[in-house]
């Protein structure tokens, strides 16, 4: 089976913040001091992904982590950010008994609200083509495919 296609994205970060209150937006530092976060975002990575090696790689970039909480407090999201001076969205990840209720826009949207916040220039990120109209519904174009 063919590989599905990849997009890039840029969003320019403008306007009034949209905040989600069920996303937390911490920085690197706060996040690893929560230790059971840390063990689900790993486990989430190692399960959903293939890309073990990247995300280690990617990991020591990392600046910022956007976090949903379900109903019981416990993580069920992540949003991985590089932030160098624009921002790079790394990973977006949702358990997968918490998916199809809006939770990676939720995510992304806190992060772009951030990022307008903070007078972030442009986020960038690269996804699955299938992931188009989540993307573009959280005001972010394809500038290549």
């Amino acid at each position: 089976m063919p590989a599905e296609p990849e997009f890039h994205y840029l969003c320019r970060p403008a306007g009034a913040p949209e905040r989600m209150p069920d996303v937390e937006f911490v920085a690197l530092t706060e996040f690893l001091a929560d230790e059971p976060a840390c063990k689900i975002l790993w486990q989430l990575v190692a399960t959903q992904f293939n890309t073990r090696s990247k995300f280690l790689a990617i990991w020591r970039c990392a600046s910022f982590v956007a976090l949903h909480r379900n109903a019981e407090r416990s993580m069920d999201g992540f949003l991985l950010v590089s932030a160098p001076v624009n921002w790079q969205i790394d990973y977006v990840v949702v358990h997968p008994d918490s998916r199809g209720k809006g939770i990676a826009s939720k995510l992304v949207r806190h992060t772009v609200a951030e990022a307008a916040s903070r007078a972030v220039p442009y986020i960038m990120l690269t996804s699955k083509a299938s992931l188009r109209s989540m993307y573009e519904g959280c005001g972010f174009r394809v500038v290549s495919e």
